[in-house]
């Protein structure tokens, strides 16, 4: 690891490094070197270095491989794995069909190993399986060797070295003529490899790892966890079936065998697991009750012709027992007496002298056990010999086996710690949709398959409005198209079935548009605004503006019976931040105002509906009440101004709701920050816009009269028709008539003062006469404009009549 000190990657990947250096001690060496000093040899050697910590593994005779994946512990063991054993060895077909359902991809080289200086070309191909890991760090691709010509004959290869390459849907094959050489073989297989499906991993900077897949069209994202110590992953084997089904247009033999396979690999998938875990724990049960279990050394007599094996080598083992059970029981060497018992045991033992029954390796339950006269003894005599007999060879078959067995159940203690294993429900067995096979080439939507990591790219998830985190197993399946800027989401439980039947949805255009809300995300996120506390609101000059969402909007926004005032923003948006201040003093002017509310909303991270998206942050919109459809936005053209926004809501409002509603309110909110001119002026004008309503109310009421006069003498109503209209128009005057009466009052009370607070006496009489009209309004159930609309639709003259009045 070549590291900066300074650098907080650095310091973040360094516990990591020891933990995997802690798992890899006897495999691998560990170094960490400051890279950072401008004159060092380290600085001269790697002067370009972008970005601290550098990972690179030294193989021998070979170059560097630099680890460009994740930097956690799991993910670099897994690296390091395929870096101590780089190719798969494959001796039929069938292995080549067991490697596609692990690998997106397998590279299978064909080399003839008949002598003892080995094939050529094989070195290139080894180097080449290394160097791929800087492209590939997660192993999607994998590499295999066939070492026998004769099981290249069965693949249908009979030149050698031959390199292939099994995808799902076809094999491709390395030219005879080319260049075999490591690099050139990388770039001619990334160059070449495609997959159904594939897992996208960000660097975690600024990258088009997303672009290739997004551009393209629609993308289905499969948001589960990853366990990079773990072989399989169910659910990407399910997404990887999924593909396979959804592309075979042609019905291919090869690709419907590939997706049965896997299939049957899920089916056992759960009692395999089961099966390491009761081997993990059996081995680990046998290792601790024989851990002061010792081999025999013997002597290399043992290897002599059977003709000479006689009594010598008996006698010299049953001396060894002899001595050995004088030592246990406190008895002088030289007195030692061997009794008839102990005779047996060292008889008993004469037969570790055929090697027929000659013990390799470490002890294991297969495995014959010696012990130098007695079972329970906890020493042994140790023999020196140079007989080649495999005890203490860290190489031999059995240790071997041994070691690879305390490897795989090292990784299954460790996967443990990092995700349980995910097994979904078995409901996948329920009928798949029809006509899914081949769906990608009946349709004209292009769709890509990819999976994320949950545990490491939630915030991905998070970005398109689910809370992947929160959900059952961590797993989620959102399809995103980029230039529709829409998004759905599979909200029924995890398994191919329904998997299947959100696909075939999406390509029918049945789904429902994912509407991203900030409430279900955590709280926890990067910009976003602290949640209010209703207490803090409610205290005397505390002002609090509603923080909407996507679940909110429509419940707030839409209620008739008062005007909302919305501001769009964005917590990247510099521009809101400094307009906040003006939003926030005029919802302060119009506190007062019980019919105005003002509130926000996250345009970045909410999704509305179309007609009430916002493309420009800040943005300002203006709701009137029982007139929704008639909303306004601030002009842009104008500078957002405190005087200007007050302007633009008085300006929204009828002339009724602006005099006693915004302009009352207004004042009334103003308030102590007003001189004694700007309190009386104020006031003034509040007169004078009552007086306006006034002049308009009586000249309404004049009209609603000469429209009654008319209808009157009109032939064209009957009886019926007469009454219900003489009926609406008496509840029209009525009401025309408390109207008046409220404006004259307020009209009054307003000529009494000069200066209007919250807390006067002449504002919460105001407060009370608006309260007696609007219940007396309630209480006349007028239904102005039903009435009106049922005389038109049955006398069609009386329409000209009206409007020419």
């Amino acid at each position: 690891m070549y590291y900066a000190p300074w650098d907080a990657e650095s310091q973040a990947t360094r516990m990591q490094f020891k933990i995997v250096a802690q798992y890899y001690y006897k495999q691998v060496y560990f170094a960490a070197i400051n890279c950072w000093q401008p004159h060092s040899e380290c600085r001269q050697k790697f002067s370009r270095i972008q970005q601290f910590p550098v990972l690179i593994v030294y193989i021998q005779h070979n170059k560097g491989v630099q680890y460009k994946g994740i930097r956690e512990a799991a993910h670099m063991i897994r690296f390091l794995q395929y870096v101590l054993r780089p190719l798969e060895r494959i001796t039929s077909l069938s292995d080549v069909m067991t490697l596609m359902s692990v690998y997106d991809a397998v590279v299978v080289g064909c080399f003839n190993f008949a002598g003892s200086i080995g094939s050529p070309g094989y070195y290139s191909f080894y180097a080449a399986a290394l160097k791929f890991l800087e492209r590939d760090p997660h192993r999607e691709v994998g590499f295999a060797v066939v070492t026998s010509m004769k099981t290249c004959a069965e693949l249908w290869i009979d030149w050698s070295p031959t390199l292939r390459i099994y995808m799902w849907n076809e094999t491709l094959q390395y030219p005879h003529q080319a260049e075999f050489t490591s690099d050139v073989l990388v770039q001619w297989i990334s160059a070449n490899t495609h997959q159904v499906s594939a897992w996208v991993t960000p660097p975690g900077v600024k990258s088009l790892t997303l672009a290739p897949y997004v551009d393209r069209g629609s993308v289905l994202i499969l948001f589960t966890p990853r366990n990079p110590l773990q072989d399989k992953n169910y659910n990407y084997n399910m997404l990887r079936e999924v593909g396979l089904e959804y592309y075979n247009c042609n019905i291919n033999p090869w690709v419907s065998n590939l997706a049965s396979h896997l299939a049957n690999e899920r089916a056992e998938m759960k009692k395999k697991y089961s099966e390491i875990e009761a081997e993990c724990v059996f081995w680990k049960e046998h290792n601790r009750s024989e851990q002061d279990i010792h081999p025999i050394h013997l002597d290399g007599e043992l290897w002599m012709n059977e003709s000479c094996h006689s009594r010598h080598v008996r006698r010299k083992l049953c001396s060894a027992c002899e001595r050995h059970s004088a030592q246990l029981c406190g008895e002088p060497e030289g007195d030692a007496r061997m009794d008839e018992n102990d005779s047996n045991k060292c008889k008993k033992e004469e037969i570790v002298s055929s090697s027929n029954h000659m013990d390799f390796g470490p002890f294991t339950k297969l495995q014959h056990e010696y012990y130098v006269c007695s079972k329970h003894s906890h020493s042994v005599s140790r023999l020196q010999t140079s007989m080649l007999t495999g005890m203490g060879d860290e190489r031999s078959s059995a240790a071997l086996q041994e070691a690879a067995l305390l490897d795989r159940c090292r990784r299954f203690r460790r996967a443990r710690h990092i995700h349980h294993p995910v097994f979904p429900h078995p409901a996948y067995h329920r009928k798949s949709p029809r006509n899914f096979t081949g769906l990608a080439c009946h349709t004209n939507k292009t769709l890509s398959l990819i999976a994320m990591d949950s545990l490491q790219f939630h915030h991905f998830a998070e970005g398109l409005g689910v809370d992947v985190m929160a959900r059952h197993d961590k797993t989620a399946v959102v399809i995103f198209n980029v230039v529709q800027e829409s998004s759905y989401t599979l909200n029924a439980e995890f398994n191919k079935g329904a998997v299947l039947e959100f696909i075939k949805n999406y390509t029918d255009g049945v789904l429902n548009r994912l509407l991203r809300s900030s409430s279900i995300l955590p709280r926890g996120a990067l910009n976003h605004y602290p949640k209010q506390d209703v207490e803090d609101c409610q205290r005397q000059g505390v002002l609090c503006v509603t923080e909407l969402n996507s679940n909110s909007f429509h419940r707030t926004v839409m209620a008739q019976n008062v005007a909302v005032v919305l501001l769009y923003h964005s917590p990247y948006c510099t521009f809101c931040h400094i307009i906040s201040h003006i939003y926030l003093t005029v919802a302060r002017y119009f506190r007062a105002v019980q019919h105005i509310i003002f509130t926000r909303i996250d345009g970045e991270n909410n999704d509305l509906p179309w007609e009430f998206t916002m493309h420009h942050y800040p943005t300002i919109l203006f709701f009137p009440a029982h007139r929704k459809s008639e909303s306004h936005v601030f002009p842009r053209h104008y500078p957002l101004t405190v005087s200007n926004l007050v302007k633009f809501v008085l300006a929204n409002l009828d002339p009724e709701e602006r005099c006693f509603w915004g302009m009352v309110g207004l004042c009334a909110g103003w308030g102590k920050q007003q001189n004694v001119d700007a309190a009386r002026d104020c006031i003034a004008r509040v007169r004078r816009e009552c007086l306006t309503a006034i002049a308009s109310t009586l000249k309404q009421y004049r009209s609603t009269k000469m429209r009654w006069h008319v209808l009157k003498v009109s032939s064209s109503l009957n009886s019926s028709q007469l009454h219900f209209y003489r009926t609406a128009t008496h509840k029209q005057l009525k009401c025309i008539v408390c109207r008046l009466q409220h404006l004259k009052e307020v009209h009054l009370i307003l000529g009494s003062i000069d200066r209007l607070q919250e807390d006067s006496i002449e504002y919460i009489a105001i407060q009370e006469i608006y309260k007696k009209y609007q219940n007396s309004v309630k209480k006349l159930d007028f239904y102005t404009e039903v009435a009106v609309t049922r005389v038109r639709d049955s006398v069609p003259h009386v329409t000209s009549t009206k409007d020419e009045l």
